[in-house]
């Protein structure tokens, strides 16, 4: 039995096209090129940082880790914070002042928990008596 023979032809390039064919040695060595390009650039955009971890670390009235989702909520409810609208009106000649109660620099409030900063405010602010 005489089997047919496939006869298969590459099609022919036109004109316009180009040999764009890489050896597998290249390409591997394009694709990791790329990949340490990318790391290096996620280490370098990392070392510039956005700021905000280093207001952070210099505001330690910023630190609410230790409070629930209902504290905090009660925080915004009351509109506080860390730095007054108006200078006549501070955490730290409220009624509901509490000095030290969250370190040197944090004070606390008998209203919602958490340390508040002596320059913060709230809606529920009211001169000591």
């Amino acid at each position: 039995m005489i089997h047919p023979v496939l006869h298969i032809t590459k099609p022919k390039k036109s004109a316009m096209s180009k040999d764009n064919s890489i050896s597998r040695k290249a390409f591997l060595g394009k694709i990791s090129m790329l990949g340490l390009a990318g790391a290096g650039a996620g280490v370098f955009l990392k070392g510039c940082g956005n700021g905000e971890e280093a207001t952070e670390a210099a505001d330690p009235c910023a630190d609410l880790s230790g409070l629930s989702e209902s504290d905090i909520q009660l925080r915004e409810t009351l509109q506080y914070v860390a730095e007054t609208p108006n200078p006549e009106e501070r955490c730290d000649n409220c009624e509901y002042w509490i000095d030290d109660q969250h370190g040197p620099q944090c004070g606390g409030c008998t209203l919602f928990a958490g340390p508040v900063h002596p320059e913060g405010w709230c809606v529920s602010w009211v001169p000591q008596s």
